[in-house]
């Protein structure tokens, strides 16, 4: 049965299992996957990913457009019904909120996106990872188009090439104090200390533990809001934000060291810095300017890097870029994780998977963490 996104409230909490994916095209894999998911019980809910979403994620046209794919899906008996998805994943299950999330084995090392993990939290959804990878339809898709996969490399590169040049950078004014403090965000998460002292849990105390900085730069710090937690815990930061409105809301105790003036510019502070922190930052920006940050942050640091930004979901090539801007209108830039750390091992650095596991406590795969060579 095919359902309407306006008619989604409809099945809400009911004994339903989620199954969620491109399909494109369609294998022996996939129907793996939804008889495992019939087998906890209740009904299957396939929520088929957009045309527009594989444009975006895979950089090509789908193999078969949306509505085929779901006329597919709807004619198997193990499908209840099918859902052609024109908002996120993230969306249809807090709508939805089935019994149920269910996910192929490769998601249990790869991490749930932050958004889903935080809807299924809220909502109770159990996540299930089944075993149940055949083949996969990146791999099948990359197959049927290898004929073509010279002039593909070319095509891919002209759209990075393009949309690299097509950017353009979020001006300074929209970071006012609106910005930073109205209820606008999901959950009313404003960048009050006391807000961010709840988001921010055991982190604080991480970074002190795992890199015992004597010397701290918050690059990109907005408010300051860590800056402060840091300050309570007897560390010395300082921070780096190009918004005057930033500054103006950050805590008196702070806010004489936060530097007004742009990541992408070195600034001689007269410190030696053993640790450079950059967080939530690089997805505002362009790539170009990602690929500046990189290298300002191996400037400003003498030994560590530590990094959390959102990655590109399901990139299918390095160069692979999309945006966030449902979260946040100035998410411009989402990339791939492995084009990001190929930006810091060519300004010398060396990456440190066993602090990032420290400091991923949260297990959100968001943890960048480098070592000056």
């Amino acid at each position: 049965m095919m359902v309407s996104t306006e008619n989604l409230e409809r099945y809400r909490g009911q004994n339903i299992a989620m199954v969620d994916g491109g399909f494109d095209p369609l294998h022996i894999g996939h129907l793996k996957y939804f008889e495992e998911a019939k087998k906890l019980g209740v009904s299957v809910f396939c929520n088929v990913q957009g045309d527009h979403y594989l444009e975006q994620a895979k950089l090509r046209p789908p193999v078969l457009p949306e509505n085929q794919r779901a006329y597919l899906i709807d004619s198997l008996r193990t499908v209840d019904y099918v859902h052609v998805c024109k908002t996120t994943t993230a969306d249809v299950l807090e709508r939805l909120s089935p019994k149920y999330y269910v996910k192929g084995a490769d998601w249990r090392d790869r991490g749930l996106p932050e958004r889903e993990k935080a809807v299924c939290a809220t909502r109770g959804i159990e996540v299930v990872f089944l075993e149940t990878i055949f083949d996969s339809s990146t791999r099948l898709s990359q197959k049927y188009f290898q004929g073509i996969a010279q002039e593909g490399d070319r095509m891919n590169l002209e759209q990075f090439e393009n949309l690299v040049l097509a950017q353009k950078a979020v001006e300074d004014k929209h970071y006012d104090v609106g910005y930073f403090h109205d209820g606008w965000r999901e959950g009313g998460n404003d960048y009050s200390v006391e807000t961010r002292r709840k988001i921010e849990g055991k982190n604080p105390e991480n970074i002190k533990a795992v890199f015992e900085p004597k010397h701290v730069l918050d690059l990109g710090c907005g408010p300051g809001a860590l800056m402060y937690l840091l300050h309570e815990l007897g560390v010395e930061v300082h921070g780096i934000d190009f918004s005057e409105g930033a500054k103006k809301v950050s805590p008196p105790e702070i806010r004489d060291r936060i530097h007004v003036g742009s990541v992408t510019d070195y600034h001689d502070f007269g410190i030696n810095f053993d640790l450079v922190v950059c967080r939530e930052l690089l997805e505002h920006l362009t790539v170009v300017q990602i690929r500046q940050t990189v290298a300002n942050i191996a400037k400003l640091t003498s030994r560590f890097a530590y990094i959390t930004t959102r990655f590109h979901p399901s990139p299918q090539s390095l160069l692979d870029v999309t945006d966030d801007k449902k979260t946040d209108p100035s998410h411009i830039t989402v990339l791939n994780k492995d084009f990001l750390r190929t930006l810091f091992v060519l300004e010398g650095m060396k990456r440190r998977p066993d602090l990032e596991e420290r400091l991923d406590w949260k297990r959100y795969g968001r943890v960048l963490v480098y070592e000056k060579v």
